[in-house]
């Protein structure tokens, strides 16, 4: 009878309920590094993007805004620390003031449904010249993960990481990433450090990640993943000034 009763109560022990199990899951999954734990790179590189964009590092304000976040911090990289102290910094608010779309502010709000990644191309577009900055506007979608894909990848990222002039934002699957819930998402590309063939994600999603290494065959993955706005997957944009007017 007391090997029975010992029995039973390692079975029970054994048995954590579903909110035990979330409460001791780690918070990054094997695909991300937090950058708390790895910041060699940009202590020992220039790293551009990432001092042009940490300066202005902002969270989304709603579950559905990540897009608006992403746009805000390129616009505010691109242009640099206003030199009078009359000019302000770009805002999500503030933007979606300029922009002035129904669309993308019923999306980006507490109850909105995000956006695809074919808007997100012509928000950029629309952001940039709203703020009177001439720039290049370079789209990668990934046809599939195969190497020479990867290698195309690979190639973009690393010119990106030449200078501060060009902005990568990041249109992808989080959860691949995280290894939490899957959904579409929106994010700067912060550094890429071609000799790890890492790329650090500055996930705007604050209330739960800082920014994270992951490696780019995963990245790959994660914008190749499909979602409800997105069926063939997502991609990139690549955003160069020429020249900020105002």
């Amino acid at each position: 009878m007391a090997a029975m009763v010992a029995g039973l109560l390692m079975c029970i022990a054994g048995t954590v309920p579903a909110w035990a199990q979330e409460d001791q899951k780690p918070k990054f999954g094997p695909d991300a590094v937090p950058i708390t734990r790895a910041a060699d790179y940009l202590r020992n590189t220039p790293a551009p993007d990432y001092w042009a964009l940490s300066p202005f590092y902002v969270p989304q304000t709603t579950s559905a805004s990540c897009s608006l976040a992403s746009v805000t911090m390129m616009l505010n990289a691109l242009r640099g620390l206003p030199a009078l102290a009359s000019e302000r910094l770009v805002t999500g608010r503030q933007l979606l003031d300029r922009v002035d779309d129904d669309h993308w502010r019923a999306a980006t709000a507490d109850d909105g449904e995000g956006v695809s990644f074919g808007e997100l191309i012509a928000y950029v577009r629309r952001s940039l010249a709203a703020y009177g900055i001439d720039a290049e506007v370079e789209v990668w979608r990934p046809r599939d993960a195969s190497p020479a894909t990867l290698t195309e990848l690979r190639r973009i990222l690393t010119e990106n990481e030449r200078s501060a002039d060009d902005i990568i934002l990041l249109a992808f699957d989080q959860g691949t990433l995280t290894g939490d819930v899957g959904l579409g998402h929106v994010a700067p590309l912060g550094a890429y450090d071609p000799a790890t063939r890492r790329a650090l994600v500055m996930d705007p999603d604050r209330l739960w990640y800082v920014p994270y290494w992951t490696s780019d065959a995963r990245l790959l993955d994660a914008m190749l993943k499909p979602d409800r706005a997105d069926p063939e997957g997502s991609g990139l944009i690549r955003v160069r000034a020429r020249r900020v007017s105002g």
